[in-house]
């Protein structure tokens, strides 16, 4: 994986800067994508690689990023669509700008993501494109309808780009993560404990199996991890 050019958002903790640093020694021109500065710089810890502040809900933020990783690195390899953002309150009490909010960042970001890199990932002779789903992508929970909707949309989107671009070449799989014990899910369900969760790290190892796996047939385009809890999480 020497040289070759990965883009990560939300790297600047959690999923993300697991991946990252299970990335890091594998040889690949890292690119890290989030909000926060400060957390980028932890995440990369010293280590060559290209940080770009954001907010992915910028159209023109993802723009300047794809092109700033093509000039820099002259290109790319692999896409990882991590960032994301949960939800935890009844349907009634959802604003529209909270709507927007979630799907801009769950759905449309990833969406803008793909097609801006696209044209570079079609020059890339391991073209891949890997996108953080979640179970709820496939189970629905109370309390996380705008959240289940957006990773369900990110769901089938990745098996209709995974069908349409197999054939040239660009391989697109999604993971769909049961309960990972991140500040995120700190937040959205603090009722939990780490206790039978998934780590990041997990995440990770997922994220390296299907790289290392690229082009062999038995590699499927969905991969589900849950491990079972008393109560559904997310």
């Amino acid at each position: 994986m020497k040289d070759k050019v990965c883009i990560i958002t939300g790297a600047g903790g959690g999923i993300g800067s697991a991946i990252a640093n299970a990335l890091f020694p594998m040889g690949y021109k890292l690119v890290l994508m989030g909000r926060n500065e400060e957390k980028l710089k932890r995440t990369a810890n010293g280590r060559e690689c290209l940080i770009l502040p954001g907010d992915i809900c910028n159209d023109g933020y993802i723009k300047e990023a794809i092109e700033k990783t093509a000039e820099t690195y002259g290109g790319i390899d692999l896409l990882i669509n991590n960032a994301g953002v949960a939800q935890s309150q009844g349907f009634e009490d959802i604003t529209m700008a909270e709507y927007d909010m979630i799907m801009n960042t769950n759905v449309r970001a990833p969406f803008l993501i793909c097609k801006s890199a696209l044209p570079y990932l079609q020059r890339s002779d391991s073209a891949t494109i890997i996108n953080i789903a979640s179970v709820t992508a496939h189970k629905g929970y109370a309390l996380q309808s705008v959240y289940a909707a957006s990773k369900h949309a990110l769901l089938g989107f990745t098996k209709a780009l995974s069908k349409e671009y197999y054939q040239k070449g660009i391989r697109a799989h999604v993971i769909s993560p049961g309960g990972v014990f991140t500040d995120m899910v700190k937040v959205s369900r603090p009722d939990l404990s780490s206790d039978g969760m998934i780590l990041a790290e997990d995440i990770a190892e997922t994220v390296k199996y299907l790289i290392k796996m690229r082009n062999t047939a038995c590699v499927a385009d969905e991969i589900e991890l849950h491990r079972e809890t008393k109560e559904p999480f997310m």
